[in-house]
């Protein structure tokens, strides 16, 4: 008993310092300036904000955003969806993206936002490349889907977000 609670404590460490780490990266990625405009984000945080972290729905799950940017129900449906997965994946490289077939119908689905501010800058950028884009909510999205944000493009490495990172302070 006392190892299936030190197991289940670990677990709900393991979220939250994840939960944590994945805002302090977006945080970092929207103070860097954007390179087109040099426009830039500053995020302020109350203490409720990070009470809110150690919190996680039940089952790893929760209410999300993705963007739809190719449904198709003919019989070449299934290869102009996978045409426009490749060149979504060309244009922003990093951001997740799959095919989905519920029959009859396949969609090419892109990114995993948290909120609708996230998903609604997401579909702005997208929409250059696919303008019939559309933004989609769904109802059970596992929270592991999580961990990158879509909004920047930035590369992991690059030094200005390592920069932007290191100035935060919480």
């Amino acid at each position: 008993m006392k190892r299936l609670f030190l197991l289940l404590l670990l677990a709900v460490a393991a979220t939250a310092a994840s939960a944590q780490s994945r805002v302090n990266t977006y945080i970092a990625r929207m103070r860097v300036p954007d390179a087109a405009t040099g426009a830039k984000v500053v995020v302020m945080n109350d203490h409720d904000v990070a009470a809110g972290l150690y919190t996680a729905p039940d089952g790893g799950r929760t209410v999300g955003y993705r963007i739809c940017i190719f449904f198709d129900n003919t019989q070449n449906g299934r290869a102009l969806a996978n045409g426009a997965l490749a060149t979504f994946k060309k244009q922003f490289p990093g951001i997740p993206g799959q095919v989905i077939y519920a029959n009859p119908t396949f969609k090419t689905m892109v990114g995993y936002c948290l909120d609708m501010n996230e998903a609604s800058m997401l579909l702005g950028r997208v929409r250059e490349t696919f303008p019939s884009a559309v933004l989609v909510r769904e109802e059970s999205m596992p929270l592991a889907n999580l961990l990158h944000s879509p909004v920047s493009a930035l590369p992991p490495d690059s030094t200005a977000l390592e920069q932007a990172a290191a100035d935060i302070e919480f």
